[in-house]
């Protein structure tokens, strides 16, 4: 949940209109923000480590450690994060802070197989420090073991809605050894073979949405064609493929690129966000609150958009909870329009796929 401070922050964005105002909002704030290259220089003053030393402590290499410290790169995934987490001896909660405040991914979440297997692993590492059983290394023993039980398994979608977050949570945390956690992941595979699924559904409605013709003379474009309006294009079909095939989430920046690529509106990328356990687009981030503002900018420049979008997520999607929020959309229009309030007239000189790449031309990512 957002924070009041972070919510006065996108009321304030929101007042922005011009690039002017924009730079002003962002220098203003920024400066107060915690940098990731400050926080893990910080890390390695504390440890009095070198570059060297502490990528061997934590599994990377010295060149990886320094480009962190001295041009601010974060790691490339969420897992690196999570590595980085054990190799520095953090416990869940340091590492979901971690996840969260610089990688901009979601907590540890224990309906995903790889996040119960952590959160076990950590757990029982508090315990046992020396046991091998117990380190980052045994994380793909535990991921093989998982691939073995799913042979034969039959899926049912109902069932993984039988069991809350907060109960797996707690019997990780109360486990004994590792039988019992075998035991436990034998009794939930439901639940985590359907742990993406709706994210994995939304972002199919927009693909068979994007992907369908406009005109009669058109042929549908495949995943492969719609994925060359995304900055990486080949990474991003793998990085899907891995989605479906192995519940694998892609980067938090690889989902705002989808939204962009399916002109959404900041409430749909929101809600991609959301689907992937992610926190919203965070006003506190130079880069998201570039894409914010670039949300917004297009929406204004395209008053019907979001109707537009409601009719067509409409046509093609399964999920009554998406369908709900497209017939809102689509009443709120209507009575807009019944009161004369409907503006449709806009300014739709540039995609939001243009504006994306200018901005990034002009401010960097």
């Amino acid at each position: 949940m957002a924070s009041h401070t972070s919510m006065i922050l996108f009321e304030e964005l929101n007042k922005c209109n011009k690039d002017h105002e924009l730079l002003t909002f962002i220098d203003t704030y920024e400066n107060k923000q915690r940098s990731w290259q400050n926080y893990i220089r910080e890390c390695l003053f504390d440890l009095e480590l070198s570059y060297e030393k502490f990528g061997k402590m934590c599994g990377f290499s010295k060149n990886t450690v320094k480009s962190w410290c001295v041009q601010g790169i974060f790691p490339r995934s969420r897992e690196q994060f999570i590595k980085l987490g054990f190799g520095m001896k953090m416990n869940e909660e340091e590492i979901n802070r971690l996840l969260q405040n610089y990688g901009g991914y979601s907590a540890l979440y224990a309906k995903d197989v790889y996040d119960a297997i952590c959160i076990y692993v950590l757990q029982q590492h508090q315990k046992y420090p020396e046991d091998p059983s117990y380190q980052y290394a045994a994380i793909p023993e535990y991921q093989k073991l998982y691939a073995q039980l799913l042979n034969g398994h039959e899926f049912d979608q109902e069932y993984r809605e039988r069991e809350t977050t907060a109960a797996m949570h707690e019997a990780l945390l109360t486990m004994e050894n590792q039988k019992d956690f075998n035991d436990f992941m034998k009794t939930h595979l439901h639940i985590f073979r359907g742990t993406h699924s709706k994210l994995i559904e939304y972002m199919e409605s927009y693909i068979q949405m994007r992907g369908k013709g406009h005109y009669e003379e058109e042929d549908q474009r495949s995943i492969h064609q719609l994925a060359q309006r995304f900055i990486k294009p080949q990474g991003f079909e793998v990085a899907y493929s891995k989605l479906k095939r192995h519940g694998i989430l892609p980067e938090r920046n690889m989902l705002i690129d989808f939204g962009v690529g399916m002109t959404m509106t900041l409430a749909e990328i929101n809600h991609l966000l959301e689907l992937a356990q992610m926190r919203n687009l965070d006003v506190r981030n130079r880069y998201e609150c570039i894409m914010i503002y670039l949300f917004n900018k297009h929406e204004r420049n395209n008053p019907m958009l979001s109707l537009d979008n409601a009719y067509a997520l409409k046509e093609v999607s399964n999920d009554p909870e998406v369908i709900r929020q497209c017939d809102e959309i689509i009443e709120y229009f209507y009575q807009l329009d019944e009161e004369g309030m409907l503006e449709e007239e806009g300014d739709d000189e540039k995609s939001l796929r243009t504006m994306y790449e200018e901005y990034q031309d002009l401010y960097g990512k």
